[in-house]
């Protein structure tokens, strides 16, 4: 145990360490005049003041002050004051100060008394902020239909984040739900709660709103609360190392919103990285309160790497991190029955109220017993539909019995569209088709860069309003139809911002898309396919699959761009974009063929019979499709079989339990039973004789022989060990096409014993026959059997330039072999 005096020189050194975060420059134990101040201190950023002596007496009491320590502080500072040894003297307590006790130690010219959970507000002048934060929330009426949201265990969510902050030493916490859960809702109003407490109680912890989706574009710490507390809020005092040792005393609580929204675009490495970033604050008594989507994880993988700390060892084994730990978790509850009614019942007198309508509650009841009615109740699930079906309810013919999700924001979006063309001011040659048009072209911009939501004014591309009035005849210059798109614009306006609500964003984007053809109409033919696949998530991807769906013209259009993946060309297509294709396949019931005609079609197909998403998963027929493919790839294009070897290798880099027996119907497809039946037997008469395996001619084998080699395992049985990194790169030297690399292949060779092989010759159908099989033993069981393959490959090359002058000799170009 520490005593007294060791207890009050850690409570002097930790004023003195706040003191110099702040940007004093201050020293402990410093004689001024006739009495050594526990800290003295020097400032020099007030200009107009000039530098500022300063004296701190810091008192490590945990009760209240006594009386006679403020009257003795005023008696041993006041003459320095006043003699001008020093400017100020501040006296710091560690517990409360009585108001005697601060009057006492007030009572001269330049003495000021404070407790240290005060000092540090002083030192990071907050008050304002957190004024904006309950200015904003009263704005928006949030308190008169606000449902407290529960986890799915029916727990208050705000009581959960309560318990969490006052736990010992609690570690991050993620509350996570699909969009439309009411996140963002719950980010604003914990915020304003715990600001009212702040300004009230000083000890209390503040709370610091980051929407990161309207600066995702900030991905260092010290820029990202510099763009929040500097630039969008102007708090006076604030310096980053001030406010990173006030949150490692405590005096914060972080609130990221949105971190799903800063994910996209972003590879999981990358994602990590800005992850790492925002969590430098995690350190000391720090309480970091994360909101996002459970969508922004692409597997449990992932997941658990985020927020478990786990990774992946080279041998597949998951191992806690060493650099961070574990993280905590909350899922949030959308709406039941009883919330979402008592909602309606609060949130639509309020829009008819912004309509500028008088409310009839005659009229209201009635439209509250619609919405509730069970018509709707998918709808009402999620806050945000819940919102939207009360914007629309304000008008009597807007609502149609159960509506999906799309067309509920298809609605939405006329609607909130055909008030902004009634407003005053607006240009009636500027009709619904073309602000439309406007909106999802500006969403898809932002999109591709990187998931933002936010911009400003000035860097919105004039191209964007050319192209969406291409069509109509008007009167204004460019400056003024410029003008007059941006002030009909769906989103939030600041002085020289404009913000898109995330989902909102999200199907404009979707309807960009659609109505672009996957950009097809404007993008260069070889870069479509790798610019939608980029940006999309699965929220987007819902959206475009639903609005296909509404009529047979946009249904046909989406089987042909299925058909366009017959040309497309890209070369790291991330899979989570690719499902898009996988779905638009399932809704169209796209019939692909046994062996579809191009690469990207041939993966799809893949993907569409074997239910998966990407190559990690296994069902119970992923192999047997493989083999299905090798087999009808046997005498297709060279392109083709080694489309078929690519998601071979690709499905082989993620290992699982009997791997190797699992995959041998894959590797007996592969093998072409009459031609390495006849080369065997000529290998076995001709000894002397290499046989050729010409990769022209027979890739698969040529594939086959380049990447097998037969071995013997612990239990003396053959077997055959595939090196998947050779037969990679082998298929990636016929087409760059792909797919987006795994970040560490799980398994870079496969053992299969031959016994098995053969077992899956004898069970294809047609079944390969005895006599077969026998005939080609002496390939795994001769070693110079095998000797005497050689896979080759015929490179053509140009004949050198004849130099003039020179004497000619004509002869006749021959092909060159080499060995590859």
């Amino acid at each position: 145990m520490r005593s007294t005096t060791q207890k009050g020189n850690a409570f002097r050194d930790a004023v003195a360490q706040l003191l110099r975060t702040a940007g004093f420059r201050a020293e402990t134990e410093i004689q001024i005049g006739y009495k050594n101040a526990d800290v003295a201190g020097i400032w020099s950023r007030d200009e107009m003041a000039g530098e500022q002596r300063y004296a701190f007496e810091a008192k490590d009491y945990e009760g209240t002050l006594p009386l006679g320590q403020c009257t003795k502080f005023a008696h041993d500072y006041a003459n320095l004051v006043a003699e001008d040894e020093i400017d100020h003297a501040w006296l710091i307590s560690k517990g409360a100060i009585s108001p005697e006790g601060r009057k006492a130690a007030q009572s001269r010219r330049g003495l000021q008394a404070m407790t240290f959970a005060e000092l540090q507000r002083r030192l990071l002048l907050l008050d304002p902020y957190l004024k904006d934060l309950i200015g904003a929330h009263d704005a928006s009426r949030l308190a008169d239909y606000y449902i407290p949201p529960e986890t799915p265990q029916g727990e208050d969510l705000e009581a959960h984040v309560r318990a969490w902050i006052q736990a010992a030493d609690a570690p991050p916490l993620f509350v996570l739900g699909p969009y439309g859960k009411g996140k963002s809702t719950f980010a604003n109003y914990l915020a304003a709660t715990f600001a009212r407490e702040a300004i009230s109680d000083p000890t209390a912890r503040a709370p610091i709103l980051v929407r990161l989706g309207e600066i995702a574009d900030e991905q260092s710490l010290e820029g990202l609360l510099g763009k929040v507390l500097a630039s969008q809020h102007r708090v006076q005092g604030y310096h980053f190392e001030t406010f990173r040792e006030l949150n490692r005393v405590g005096r914060f609580l972080i609130i990221y919103d949105g971190f799903d929204e800063m994910k996209h675009g972003l590879t999981p490495a990358k994602f990590q990285q800005v992850l790492t970033e925002l969590m430098k604050l995690d350190e000391g008594d720090a309480r970091i309160l994360v909101l996002g989507r459970d969508t922004a994880f692409h597997d449990e993988a992932e997941f658990r790497a985020v927020i478990d700390g786990m990774v992946v060892t080279g041998a597949g084994r998951s191992v806690p991190a060493l650099d961070r730990r574990p993280y905590r978790h909350v899922d949030i509850r959308g709406f039941t029955p009883e919330e979402a009614r008592r909602f309606v019942e609060r949130y639509l007198p309020i829009r008819i109220e912004r309509e500028g309508r008088s409310p009839d509650p005659a009229w209201i009841a009635g439209r509250v017993a619609e919405l509730v009615s069970g018509q709707y109740d998918e709808l009402l699930k999620r806050p945000v539909h819940a919102q939207m079906l009360c914007e629309i309810a304000v008008h009597p013919d807007q609502l149609r019995p159960n509506m999906s999700v799309y067309e509920l924001f298809d609605t939405f979006v006329h609607y909130l569209l055909h008030r902004e063309v009634g407003k005053r001011g607006r240009d009636s040659d500027f009709p619904i088709e073309v602000r439309r048009r406007f909106n999802a072209s500006l969403a898809w911009w932002l999109w591709e860069r990187g998931g933002a939501s936010t911009t400003t004014l000035s860097d919105i591309p004039q191209a964007l309003c050319d192209d969406a009035v291409r069509d109509i005849r008007h009167g204004l210059t460019r400056d003024e139809m410029r003008r007059e798109l941006i002030q009909g614009c769906l989103v939030q306006k600041g002085a020289t911002t404009i913000y898109f609500h995330r989902s909102l964003q999200e199907f404009l984007a979707a309807e960009h898309l659609i109505e672009t053809d996957l950009l097809m109409r404007s993008t260069p033919p070889m870069g479509w396919l790798q610019a939608v696949t980029s940006a999309l998530t699965p929220e987007v991807i819902e959206f475009i699959v639903a609005g296909i769906d509404v009529s047979p013209g946009r249904r046909h259009r989406a089987v042909d761009w299925i058909g366009s993946l017959g040309t497309a060309v890209a070369y790291r297509v991330p899979f989570a974009g690719f499902d898009l294709f996988i779905q638009l396949a399932r809704v169209t019931v796209a019939d692909l063929g046994a062996l579809p005609s191009a690469p990207w079609l041939i993966w799809l197909a893949f993907f569409q019979r074997s239910g998966a998403k990407d190559f990690t998963h296994r069902g119970r027929n992923t192999f047997a499709v493989l083999a299905d493919f090798l087999i009808a790839a046997r005498s297709a294009s060279r392109e083709l079989q080694a489309a078929v070897l690519y998601a071979v290798v690709r499905t082989l880099f993620h290992p699982v339990e009997r791997n190797g027996l699992a995959a041998a119907p894959v590797f007996a497809a592969m093998i072409p039973v009459a031609r390495l039946r006849e080369a065997v037997s000529q290998a076995q008469v001709k000894k002397s004789e290499r046989q050729i395996i010409n990769y022209d001619e027979d890739f698969l084998l040529w594939a086959l022989l380049r990447s097998w080699s037969v071995t013997t395992d612990d239990q003396d049985r053959q077997v055959l060990v595939v090196d998947l990194l050779q037969l990679h790169q082998d298929v990636l030297g016929i087409s760059p096409n792909g797919f987006a690399p795994d970040e560490d292949p799980g398994q870079t060779s496969i053992s299969i014993p031959v016994q098995s092989l053969y077992r899956a010759l004898a069970a294809q159908r047609p079944a390969v026959s005895e006599r077969d099989i026998e005939a080609l033993r002496p390939f795994f069981n001769d070693a110079a059997v095998r000797a005497a393959f050689a896979p080759i490959q015929i490179e053509h090359r140009q004949a050198p330039q004849i130099i003039e002058g020179a004497p000619i000799n004509k002869r006749k170009s021959k092909p060159i072999l080499g060995l590859r």
